[in-house]
């Protein structure tokens, strides 16, 4: 399908479509990503979703051959609560090996801007609050990604949604902007682009695609979903999360409450809260109640059975159509 829309991201990316796919824990990997490159949208490989630099040189080694010439980048998240293993290595491998496009998300990426920049590469951050949206500008990134509270994942302490906020940020900086949050259809798309965004960052439509590598459950749960399936915990721990609403979930929510008025912290929730919890289980049993699975309400949207490529044809065959459609309405 050719190019509908010509924005500042698809001219840096080299893509025809405005659509970035966020980098998607324990998900974004090589055939995964490949796939959506072949598609023609920017995805970007989570390189801690590899345990050592060795299995992220191999992963990213066999995206790229996957990716069939097709532009692809790293995602490096930046926690101030999780390990950051591989972030200083997994730059390097991947400046070594061609890659140019990187997605940081979490913490201000400081050096790596400058690292990345002196290799011809490009950097595109990603946050929650306009300040820190507006600090990574003024230090020097390429691109900024905003998500707003309706986001799956990790949405920050922010109260507002995702239009909100970009029509703030818009009147502070002048380099390109994707938006994410809930976002699962072609015409939601177009709403980013039309309010002044470069593209649409979508994660949660791509959750049934069939190049992930999970549990048969998973699909099928996750396909089975609907808007109101989702909930956002840790919020006392100012480290929201908006999940699938399951036993795991619901008890965490459980334990914040018991925990109203008290100081709380990660450790008072065990293991439930780590990200590896829901690997273990129900990404690799099937078991769809145990584990924090990141979702947003985009699941609506999600179908069973459609790759990756299915998945961005359609995006931007309801693209076209709301384009024609709005262009109909004008006089």
């Amino acid at each position: 399908m050719g190019q509908i829309l010509r924005t500042r991201l698809t001219e840096m990316y080299g893509v025809p479509h405005p659509i970035v796919v966020g980098g998607m824990m324990w998900m974004s990997r090589a055939g995964f990503v490949a796939a959506c490159a072949r598609a023609g949208v920017m995805s970007f490989m989570t390189a801690k979703s590899y345990a050592t630099p060795e299995e992220f040189t191999a992963g990213l080694e066999r995206c790229i051959d996957l990716a069939e010439g097709h532009p692809f980048g790293v995602n490096f998240s930046i926690s101030r609560y999780r390990p950051n293993h591989i972030v200083a290595a997994g730059v390097d491998i991947a400046l070594d090996r061609g890659v140019r496009h990187f997605e940081t998300a979490g913490s201000h990426p400081g050096e790596l801007i400058a690292k990345i920049h002196a290799r011809g590469g490009t950097v595109m951050h990603k946050s929650t609050q306009v300040r820190h949206a507006v600090k990574a500008a003024r230090d020097g990134v390429d691109a900024l990604v905003l998500v707003g509270m309706e986001a799956g994942g990790h949405p920050g302490t922010n109260p507002h949604p995702s239009h909100i906020l970009l029509s703030n940020l818009l009147k502070e900086v002048d380099i390109p902007v994707a938006l994410g949050g809930g976002i699962g259809t072609g015409r939601q798309i177009l709403g980013c682009l039309a309010q002044g965004a470069d593209a649409a960052v979508l994660a949660t439509r791509f959750l049934t695609a069939t190049e992930l590598d999970l549990h048969p459950n998973y699909a099928a749960r996750m396909a089975s979903a609907g808007m109101d399936d989702t909930m956002a915990v840790l919020q006392s721990l100012k480290d929201t999360w908006r999940v699938l609403r399951n036993e795991t979930a619901m008890k965490v929510a459980e334990i914040e409450l018991s925990f109203a008025g008290r100081e709380v912290r990660h450790e008072d929730f065990g293991e439930l809260v780590k990200g590896d919890y829901a690997r273990r289980n129900a990404y690799t049993t099937g078991d769809m109640d145990v584990g924090l699975m990141s979702c947003s309400a985009a699941i609506a949207h999600a179908g069973a059975g459609q790759s990756a490529g299915e998945i961005v044809a359609q995006l931007v065959a309801e693209l076209e159509e709301a384009v024609q459609s709005l262009q109909g309405k004008m006089r």
